[in-house]
């Protein structure tokens, strides 16, 4: 059963609220807009966001209803592809409004999310966040398009000099500012007893993740949005106050959630990327069944997928006989991510198992879309394929 509560306060400091809120239980929708550019014009971008997203939410739930039962690399993008497109329908009605009534320069942050399928589907622009609460832990599911963020990431200025940067509220994308908006999606399989978190800089500006992690452990979640809310009042209240607190329904097999998860962690591609970074990459990742005895990858035959084991466990041959045997967390066929030559051996499920894989086309197309994400994986790949070619030179030295 979804539970959720949502609540704005403008703050003790500001006249007015320029914060934007959606939450529709009906079908699964949850938005957080800050409006930026002073009185009306904050409040009206802000506005025309949310009304944006509410009017496209029963399409949204309708992907996400389509992605529920059929499960899929493709049903899953669709969904991402949907909430970017009407985060781009909204950024053009609110660039066209800004331009008809005179207020050029008004935009929003937006932070938003679709929760179905055993999963959160979301979108994000500017430095309005998502959280997701599990086990104890607090994770920020997204990253703040701000001045200082990038500085923070450039090693320009530390955490604590943020903190107190004149640039602190400085944000580098918004909806809005252009007709089009360049936006990040990314998809979070969730765990029972998980809570996600939507909310405005209000909110984070004034409350230390401690604090907030303390909050939504609250019983209830309205007690927690209540309390958090309290709590940005009580931290000096300077900016309106958004928050949303979601305890969804989880998906239905926890150990196949929490065994892609940690390959995920594990995996040498994805290895040290920040949390909401492999968010973003899993649009990649697709998913493949096996049974026992299945050909996975013939000897001879060009690929353009390499995989990673996930449950179960493969075996490696030669001319029919084996060579090798490859458990969870191991991968093979990375060659097929640069090129396109023929497999050198042939790959067979011991039994049944489940794999996760990444193609050629959409690896090159991720690098291309996040060139900083794509060449951390890019130097990763081409590590681990080094390493591959001395261990091969050390046996023919041997």
């Amino acid at each position: 059963m979804l539970r959720f509560h949502a609540r704005t306060d403008v703050g003790l400091k500001r006249k007015h609220n320029e914060d934007s809120l959606l939450a529709s239980e009906e079908h699964g929708v949850f938005v957080v807009a800050d409006g930026v550019g002073g009185r009306q014009a904050g409040e009206l971008a802000s506005a025309i966001t949310v009304n944006t997203f509410q009017s496209y939410a029963p399409k949204l739930r309708a992907s996400v209803e389509t992605f529920a039962a059929n499960p899929s690399k493709t049903t899953r993008n669709a969904v991402l592809s949907l909430l970017d497109a009407v985060s781009n329908a909204a950024s053009k009605r609110v660039y066209e409004a800004a331009a008809a009534t005179g207020r050029q320069g008004m935009t929003t942050t937006l932070v938003a999310g679709v929760v179905g399928g055993g999963g959160a589907f979301l979108v994000h622009v500017g430095d309005s966040r998502c959280y997701l609460v599990r086990k104890g832990e607090l994770r920020q599911l997204t990253e703040d398009h701000s001045m200082v963020n990038e500085l923070i990431r450039t090693g320009s200025m530390t955490q604590e000099e943020a903190a107190t940067s004149r640039y602190r509220n400085v944000i580098t994308r918004a909806i809005g500012l252009y007709p089009t908006a360049k936006t990040d999606t990314l998809f979070v399989e969730l765990l029972p007893h998980d809570r996600l978190l939507l909310c405005s800089d209000g909110l984070t500006d004034m409350v230390r993740p401690e604090g907030i992690l303390e909050r939504m452990e609250e019983t209830g979640v309205s007690s927690a949005v209540d309390r958090l809310i309290q709590a940005a009042l009580d931290g000096g209240g300077k900016d309106n106050v958004t928050v949303i607190a979601i305890e969804p329904e989880a998906s239905l097999e926890p150990d196949a959630v929490a065994a892609r998860a940690s390959v995920m962690e594990t995996l040498f591609l994805f290895a040290d990327l920040p949390f909401h970074a492999r968010l973003r990459v899993g649009r990649i990742v697709g998913e493949r069944h096996v049974a026992a005895g299945d050909v996975i990858v013939t000897a001879g035959s060009a690929g353009d997928e390499m995989y990673v084991v996930v449950q179960g466990g493969v075996s490696v041959r030669l001319d029919g006989t084996e060579v090798a045997r490859l458990g969870v967390g191991e991968h093979f066929g990375e060659l097929a991510l640069v090129d396109q030559e023929p497999r050198s051996a042939d790959i067979v499920a011991i039994g049944p198992g489940f794999l996760l894989t990444i193609d050629r086309a959409a690896f090159r197309e991720f690098c291309t879309q996040e060139p900083t994400l794509g060449n951390q994986m890019m130097w990763k790949l081409a590590h681990t394929l080094g390493q591959r070619l001395r261990g091969a030179n050390a046996l023919l030295k041997g």
